[in-house]
């Protein structure tokens, strides 16, 4: 069964604006809190889980992948904030997993949490980089000092804030009836470890666990944004409840026929030989594939195929554009299928487009397809032009400064007589 997943996010109680962000889709999921005035922290967490939009582990090793992808992450946060003066001193945690050959792979920067309940028991899968984290591991505070000490709000790693930047991975086995858990701070800053895992343990739907979460977060006061996501990789508890039409619950009364009726239905199924079954199933879809709807079903799995080759194909291209005045690298064409881009942002700079020379403008506006080597070697191409202009502008600056002053001291009126 396919993976099954739901997601909540809330603003709390006393916060006016919501700085985390969320991404689920399966494979992938990740939750970010951001950090920084103005808006800044929505801007930081927004770009950390876009990034995952396009993102399928390719190789043997995907925790390297996720590493590469959040330094990459960070980087751009780093770049932004460095040539955007409302965006400095932003940044986010993030908190990323993604379930691959019976593993789940995490990958972890900042105070964010992922969780494992497993048979009744709930294991904290992350350590949290905080000030107070560091000090619970050293022995100098206990668990129940840390939930009130008063700087437990500091963070000791973030994206964003330094050019480079530490990831901690880690891949365990998923088990069936496995529950994983991505959550801000905002979550288990007011709702103890013992109180999620009976939230977790209830009987029902990863969409009540994950409303319930939040629901005890606010009412503990819900000093902060809260944001969970649940998954279970094997699907085995579901997102919701859903009538499947068909079904024997759909089929039987049991008040009305009786448990027998079941019983002896049931019953004559299992007297059909498994051969038997096998045959009759292989005729129906034969039969089925020689109907319009079988035609239908054909041309959407070819369309489906070729789509599919078709952006595999888009992921191998890159070009030069601009995000909000900025020149940065895209991955992917620069078109839109319907609603959806066939490009995300690959990598920001520092270089404002009205630093280049017009005929580079032109060519940024252009988005000429290349590689990915050959973008970059343009992007540092700009950076060392642009910076070399700036160095110009103040070197002419100085000089004008310079001869102003010479000039005024020139023209001075000594005491007591004409210059």
């Amino acid at each position: 069964m396919p993976a099954t997943f739901s997601t909540f996010t809330h603003t709390g109680l006393v916060r006016k604006s919501n700085e985390d962000a969320l991404f689920a889709r399966a494979p992938v999921f990740a939750v970010a809190d951001g950090m920084g005035g103005a808006q800044a922290g929505e801007v930081a967490s927004g770009m950390a889980t876009k990034a995952f939009g396009w993102f399928v582990p390719q190789t043997k090793s995907p925790e390297d992948e996720l590493t590469r992808l959040i330094k990459r992450i960070n980087t751009n946060i780093y770049e932004l904030a460095v040539a955007e003066s409302s965006h400095a001193g932003m940044g986010t945690t993030l908190t990323a997993a993604v379930i691959r050959s019976g593993n789940v792979i995490l990958a972890h920067v900042g105070d964010s949490r992922a969780y494992l309940w497993r048979a009744g028991s709930l294991t904290q899968l992350t350590e949290d980089h905080s000030l107070v984290g560091e000090m619970v591991r050293s022995g100098q505070i206990s668990s129940a000092e840390a939930e009130e000490h008063p700087q437990r709000s500091i963070i000791t790693r973030a994206l964003g804030v330094d050019p480079q930047i530490e990831v901690d991975t880690r891949t365990l086995k998923w088990e069936p009836g496995d529950i994983f858990l991505l959550c801000s701070d905002g979550l288990y800053s007011m709702v103890h470890d013992d109180a999620i895992a009976r939230i977790l343990a209830q009987d029902g739907t990863l969409d009540s666990s994950a409303a319930t979460l939040v629901e005890a977060a606010n009412e503990a006061g819900g000093r902060d944004n809260i944001s969970v996501i649940v998954f279970c990789p094997d699907g085995s508890v579901p997102a919701e409840i859903e009538m499947v039409p068909g079904s024997q619950t759909e089929k039987f009364d049991l008040d009305t026929v009786g448990a027998g009726a079941v019983a002896e239905n049931v019953e004559s199924d299992e007297a059909i030989g498994q051969t038997g079954m096998s045959e009759g199933r292989l005729a129906g879809l034969r039969y089925f594939l020689t109907t319009l709807p079988g035609h239908v079903a054909i041309g959407l799995v070819l369309a489906l195929l070729v789509l599919t080759a078709a952006w595999f194909g888009t992921r191998q291209a890159y070009y030069i554009g601009v995000d909000g005045g900025l020149v940065v690298i895209y991955q992917g064409v620069p078109y839109d299928l319907g609603p959806w881009s066939l490009s995300s942002l690959y990598r920001y700079s520092s270089v404002k487009v009205s630093e280049l020379e017009p005929f580079q403008q032109d060519r940024v506006y252009a988005q000429e397809l290349q590689s990915k080597s050959n973008a970059e070697k343009m992007l540092e191409n700009y950076k060392a032009e642009a910076k070399v202009r700036q160095e110009e502008a103040a070197r002419r600056a100085a000089e004008e400064k310079q001869q102003a002053k010479d000039l005024s001291q020139g023209l001075t009126i000594p005491l007591g007589g004409r210059p």
